[in-house]
């Protein structure tokens, strides 16, 4: 087909995994100007997904019935995350071009464009193995990590709420801490974040800790021996996070998914990982022109431990 009028990219994981699939859209939309690119996720990610200018429309997962991608009257569905149900309702939906790895036995039955490509042992990033599925567009496959970290990715709101700009000091730099990961991967320790914390000079920083409900016993320590700090634990549901993020000025975490939404957003961003295959930065470390990120020293189960507050503190100090 020379022209599409309509994709829809199917990511159905977390948070993170659905930022890293962005430039899959960003790319179409430069092939095709005018095809609308629907985005079919998990529904607790519809603020992020929302805030790409390249999505044109979000569909729910949880909702999702035949009819519906029926009705979408779609070219091609990218399934960029394997879904067996998804991909059978694709196929009985009649979307005339479905894509997916071919390293899943049932695509062999609903997919009728299958690319020969797999993510276990490769030492590409997770952006870059997206676009391997671009090859059923006779589109390039690889683009240098570099590149992929200059792409606008996420746009942020020109109107604040004033519940976030009450969290915010712009006589600061507002820094956004979120220290757990929901046991995702190996996480830095409390501890060494409530160090930082009382090491940095607070009249540069408003220090803002953010964190979800059923986090906050884990996270008493910090908030009873911080004293200096904005406190949004359980306070915030996903669109308010995704909007202090989009208006604050850094942001430290571990790998996990707000890490990438402050990297799309192009602030600050520090990510702190493991060196352990497949959940290492060389596979998931935040894209955006500000992200970087510091890496263990080895794979002991304490090896967090070898990034050391003052590590972290002199990477931070140099955004104020």
């Amino acid at each position: 087909m020379d022209a599409y009028r309509h994709i829809i990219i199917s990511r159905t994981d977390n948070i993170g995994d659905v930022v890293l699939t962005l430039p899959l859209a960003l790319l179409l939309k430069q092939k095709w100007k005018n095809c609308r690119i629907t985005f079919l996720a998990r529904n607790y990610v519809k603020e992020v997904v929302q805030a790409c200018p390249y999505i044109d429309d979000f569909l729910s997962m949880e909702s999702l019935t035949i009819e519906q991608l029926r009705a979408l009257n779609a070219d091609a569905i990218i399934h960029v995350f394997p879904n067996k149900l998804i991909a059978g309702y694709a196929k009985k939906a009649g979307i005339p071009y479905r894509i997916g790895t071919s390293h899943r036995w049932y695509h062999w039955f609903t997919c009728n464009r299958r690319i020969d490509f797999t993510r276990k042992n490769s030492t590409l990033h997770e952006a870059q193995l997206n676009l391997a599925l671009l090859a059923a567009f006779n589109m390039p496959t690889f683009l240098p990590l570099d590149e992929i970290k200059q792409m606008p990715l996420l746009k942020k709101k020109s109107i604040i709420s004033d519940k976030i700009k009450s969290l915010l000091d712009h006589q600061k730099f507002n820094l956004i801490i979120h220290p757990l990961t929901n046991g995702n991967t190996k996480e830095w320790p409390l501890d060494y974040f409530i160090a930082l914390i009382n090491m940095l000079d607070h009249t540069k920083f408003n220090i803002i800790v953010t964190g979800t409900e059923p986090e906050k016993i884990r996270l008493l320590p910090l908030i009873n021996q911080c004293s200096e700090i904005t406190n949004t634990i359980g306070q915030l549901n996903l669109a308010e996070f995704v909007e202090l993020i989009s208006h604050a000025e850094g942001l430290l975490a571990n790998s996990t998914g707000p890490l990438h939404i402050a990297a799309a957003f192009n602030i600050h961003a520090l990510g702190l990982f493991p060196p352990d295959k497949g959940k290492d930065p060389a596979r998931w470390q935040p894209i955006g022109s500000h992200s970087n990120y510091l890496i263990a020293d080895n794979t002991d189960i304490d090896c967090m431990k070898t990034i050391t507050p003052a590590n972290v503190k002199k990477v931070i100090e140099l955004w104020a």
